[in-house]
């Protein structure tokens, strides 16, 4: 009996760790792209509409793993689920970093996509499961993981692309870790079933509990906060899409520069999110949502405006973007509704959509009317979620009072 507890502990702490690795892969993953994009684009000599479908490809990988993910790990179990992630990654990772047309560039970074949205659902999934009543604070753990990831991602690869390698030996270079991670999830051993709440990740009665006509997927408030949710992602996306090109282009920085100010933004968005967790709740949920909203639309106008230094304020926006998504994602845990996971998986599915359209529309405007035109879309986009609060907070008042 105790080999077998000591078994059950130390594949739990196994996983628990791969759940870290798949985050900081996540984030280390993500936001190269970002990094990498304006070198890509002038050695293959395309413009910045392509250069959004590349990015559109990676998305759409994305937005297909938030369907297929879940059912991966119900039926297969998380060893086998991030053991699939991991190959999708290295093989999207190598086909990437070796073509140069635009069909297999949009193919192999879809696999890259997949990959990556594997990763983020399946870690955050272990978490659930083996740590329900710690899930909070294990998955702000995790986010913060993503966060060092996204940090030290820009910030390596200007490194690199300043030292004169291309941008694919930047994307050769993620194999040497990809490949010992994937090594890692294969070594390790799924633990028995345990009669126990660290092996139901489920809570809340049952969906058949629950009236039929109170599971409402599409009601105005749900509809309001996919919509938001879409928004929030298309500009995230978008903005650290297309932020190294903006500076590279219209302030003539450096790469290694303009990559260090993605960095900054990641920087500002994790410290962001670490102080909004101590005032959140005591300010409030919506107050702290709308003012954060409309302190990205002013970062991002006052950067577009300001000369030379002043347009790091721009990257000062993740700040401010940093706890939109969170608040709103626990604002919506809060509604009450028949069935959470599925309107959560709504909800995250509009987002892959936002994530998607967001850096492919900022392209084409980019390419037709400039990148200040295309960076502006993101500020625009968070003055409709401020609009879209406000009616959302009148959506939910008369529904309490009910």
């Amino acid at each position: 009996m105790r080999s077998r507890a000591i078994h059950r502990w130390n594949s739990k702490t196994a996983f628990t760790l791969a759940s870290f690795f798949c985050l900081f892969l996540f984030g280390l993953f993500d936001s190269l792209k970002g990094s990498t994009l304006s070198t890509l684009l002038k050695d293959l000599n395309l413009n910045y509409s392509l250069g959004g479908t590349i990015i559109l490809g990676q998305y759409s990988g994305y937005f297909l793993s938030t369907f297929i993910t879940g059912i991966f790990i119900d039926q297969l179990g998380h060893r086998a689920t991030l053991i699939l992630a991991a190959a999708s990654m290295i093989i999207g990772t190598a086909g990437y970093a070796s073509v140069s047309t635009l069909p297999f560039l949009f193919l192999f970074i879809l696999f890259i996509g997949f990959g990556l949205g594997t990763l983020e659902l399946c870690g955050s999934n272990i978490i659930t499961t083996y740590y329900p009543e710690k899930k909070g604070r294990y998955l702000n753990m995790l986010s913060a993981m993503s966060g060092i990831g996204a940090i030290l991602s820009p910030f390596l690869a200007g490194r690199l692309l300043h030292a004169g390698h291309s941008w694919r030996f930047v994307y050769y270079t993620g194999l040497i870790l990809l490949i010992p991670i994937a090594l890692y999830f294969i070594s390790l051993r799924v633990p028995g079933r345990q009669n126990t709440d660290e092996g139901n990740s489920h809570s809340g009665p049952p969906v058949s509990d629950y009236p039929k006509g109170s599971i409402q997927f599409f009601r105005k408030d749900f509809v309001l906060m996919y919509l938001i949710n879409f928004m929030y992602m298309a500009a995230e996306m978008g903005l650290t899409t297309w932020l190294v090109e903006f500076y590279i282009t219209e302030h003539n920085y450096a790469s290694i520069k303009s990559a260090q100010l993605l960095s900054f933004f990641y920087i500002t968005m994790t410290f962001g999110r670490f102080v909004g967790s101590l005032f959140i709740d005591r300010i409030g949920r919506f107050t702290s949502t709308v003012f954060a909203s409309l302190g990205v639309s002013i970062c991002i106008f006052a950067g577009l405006i300001s000369p030379g230094p002043l347009s790091m304020i721009l990257a000062c926006s993740g700040l401010f973007y940093s706890i939109v998504f969170p608040t709103v994602t626990a604002m919506l845990s809060s509604l009450p509704c028949g069935n959470a996971g599925r309107v959560q998986g709504l909800y995250f599915a509009f987002g892959g959509l936002g994530g998607m359209f967001g850096p492919w529309f900022m392209g084409i405007i980019n390419t037709y009317f400039g990148l200040k035109f295309g960076i502006l879309l993101p500020g625009l986009l968070f003055l409709f979620i401020f609009m879209f609060l406000l009616l959302l907070k009148s959506q939910i008042i008369p529904r309490k009072n009910q």
